[in-house]
Formats: C-alpha cells, sequence, structure tokens
C-alpha cells in the first residue's frame, strides 16, 4: 500500500517538475461557446456606445480585436474624406476672380487648412482656425 502511494507521489512530483521546466505544452487559447457579434461602425456615436462582451478576466480578444478593426477602418474612411475635401477646396481656391488661374507669385492670400498657414507653415492662433482666406470669387 505503500509502495502504491510512493510511486503516484513520485509521478505527480515529477509531472510537476516536467511541467515547470516548460515541458509540458502550451496552455490552448479555444473560442467562446457563445457567439461574437459583428460590429459595424457607421459613426462616432455607434464607436461610443458599443458594449463589448465580458470574458471571464477583462474582455474578450476576438470581439475586443473586432471592435478595435471596425473603428480605425472608421477613422481610415474619415481621414480619406477629409484628404478628398482638403484637395477639392485647393483646386476651386487656386483659382482666382473670374476663374483664372492665379499665378505663384501673385498677392493673393494664402489658404489655411487645419489651423497651419499654407505660405509660412506655423500654427495660426485659435481664433483663426480652420479655412482663414478670403475666397477668390468673393470681392
Amino acid at each position: 500500500m505503500y509502495l502504491v502511494l510512493l510511486l503516484a507521489a513520485g509521478a505527480v512530483l515529477g509531472g510537476v517538475v516536467v511541467v515547470a521546466m516548460g515541458r509540458g505544452g502550451q496552455i490552448a487559447i479555444f473560442r467562446p461557446d457563445i457567439p461574437v457579434p459583428a460590429l459595424r461602425f457607421r459613426t462616432p456615436d455607434d464607436v461610443a456606445l458599443a458594449k463589448l462582451p465580458l470574458a471571464l478576466f477583462g474582455y474578450q480578444v476576438q470581439a475586443t480585436g473586432d471592435a478595435l478593426a471596425a473603428a480605425a477602418a472608421l477613422v481610415d474612411e474619415r481621414d480619406a474624406q477629409i484628404a478628398e475635401l482638403r484637395r477639392e477646396l485647393l483646386r476651386l481656391t487656386a483659382f482666382g476672380p473670374g476663374g483664372s488661374a492665379v499665378p505663384a507669385g501673385s498677392a493673393e492670400p494664402a489658404v489655411a487648412i487645419g489651423g497651419v498657414s499654407s505660405d509660412s507653415g506655423e500654427p495660426e492662433s485659435d481664433d483663426d482656425a480652420g479655412l482663414t482666406a478670403e475666397p477668390g470669387w468673393r470681392q
């Protein structure tokens, strides 16, 4: 009887030593049994109101990764739209009064986009943030 208990204790102790040395394998990460809802963000309000599913410790990894990827796609889409609108604005303001192109050395006012003047590259005051130039069609 003592021999059986001694062998069982030795087997348990040997197993603990093998696992402690790193040869016991890795812990597998299993997907949750409940399905993760697909998150589709269309507006910033959707991102703010998103409720991520909870796991044992914190949030579900897959759902959180999907939510961050969806939010990043929304931000990328918005950045592309802003860049396109800025290009269109510069194209429209490149023409002077009467629709003629403004020469590079003319005295037309510079267009500032995002609080930075296109001439000097220095930030403007908070009062002048955004578009500060008079459009060429206004006289």
